[in-house]
């Protein structure tokens, strides 16, 4: 929960430097494991919650009415929320809401999957994009060029898309969980700082934050 509170506050620094435009509101769209990163936990754990650290922080600097840090949640999409579905959902290509939806009431859009998203097959050639949910590093990588894409045809919006929620150990396979750190890694340490040499440089107006690496070290 204070991660994703921790993603809000790393996009206050532009804000404050300057107060012209604030990015302070907007939307986390998830599925099943968001209900425990949003809070509270369905477990009952939870020492905290996104809304209460939200108001505690606007209480602290002192953020009211349409200067405070606000933001939604929603459990998106019906049926999975895979990255063959992430890449429908920006490109307008689904019967559910599109990416189009969400752009007008939200200046910030953070995005999830969920863990059926480590549960990859192989690492894949170019013909695996002839069936897009085909779990390859290959598709995983042209999913997310895809929908960055769009993310970058909207500088007045911020986005931040989540690598893979990782499978439990008794829920995966080692050569899986391989693939997925692997393409974690690549998001991360390749897409996101501009190396990947396909993608060229990454925009500004997108943070990748690693999950998959917060949850497994």
């Amino acid at each position: 929960m204070k991660t994703l509170f921790a993603i809000l506050n790393f996009l206050l620094i532009p804000v404050l430097l300057n107060a012209q435009e604030y990015f302070r509101s907007g939307i986390f769209l998830h599925h099943s494991t968001g209900n425990y990163i949003w809070g509270p936990n369905p477990d009952g754990t939870s020492t905290t919650t996104v809304p209460e650290e939200m108001q505690k922080y606007n209480t602290e600097q002192g953020f009211f009415g349409d200067e405070a840090v606000t933001m939604n949640e929603e459990w998106w999409a019906p049926g999975d929320n895979e990255w063959a579905t992430q890449h429908a959902f920006f490109e307008g290509n689904t019967e559910f809401t599109d990416i189009n939806y969400y752009l007008a009431n939200n200046r910030i859009l953070v995005i999830k999957s969920c863990f059926p998203s480590s549960a990859l097959e192989a690492m894949g050639e170019p013909a695996d994009t002839l069936d897009p949910y085909y779990k390859t590093v290959y598709n995983y990588k042209w999913h997310w060029k895809h929908i960055l894409r769009v993310m970058e045809d909207h500088p007045d919006r911020f986005f931040a898309i989540w690598t893979n929620a990782p499978l439990e150990t008794a829920s995966t396979t080692s050569e899986a969980a391989a693939l997925s750190r692997h393409f974690c890694k690549w998001a991360k340490d390749t897409l996101a700082k501009g190396l990947d040499p396909l993608y060229g440089p990454f925009p500004a107006n997108v943070y990748v934050f690693d999950f998959f690496s917060k949850l497994t070290g």
